[in-house]
């Protein structure tokens, strides 16, 4: 994970009208706005950090709830291929 990434107090910003920038956000298959939200977990001593992208604070919450109850590691990744 990167050491710059910078977490928002979703609390704070709720309510505001300002939207993410382009690279947080994507179009499903169904053209609705998908949004890049930032997950914190703590590891002994360590905070750690990951990505998912869900539909709204709401799903994001409801996703990470499924990954509490069925989250497994499927493997090591090694290459990306941009299409």
């Amino acid at each position: 994970m990167s050491a710059n990434m910078s977490v928002i107090s979703f609390n704070k910003l709720r309510d505001t009208r300002e939207r993410p920038d382009a690279q947080f956000v994507r179009m499903d298959e169904h053209g609705r706005a998908i949004y890049l939200f930032a997950l914190e977990y703590k590891m002994g001593l360590s905070t750690w950090s990951a990505k998912i992208w869900a539909y709204s604070f709401e799903d994001a919450e409801m996703r990470v709830k499924a990954m509490r109850e069925s989250l497994t590691v499927c493997g090591q990744l090694h290459a990306s291929i941009r299409a």
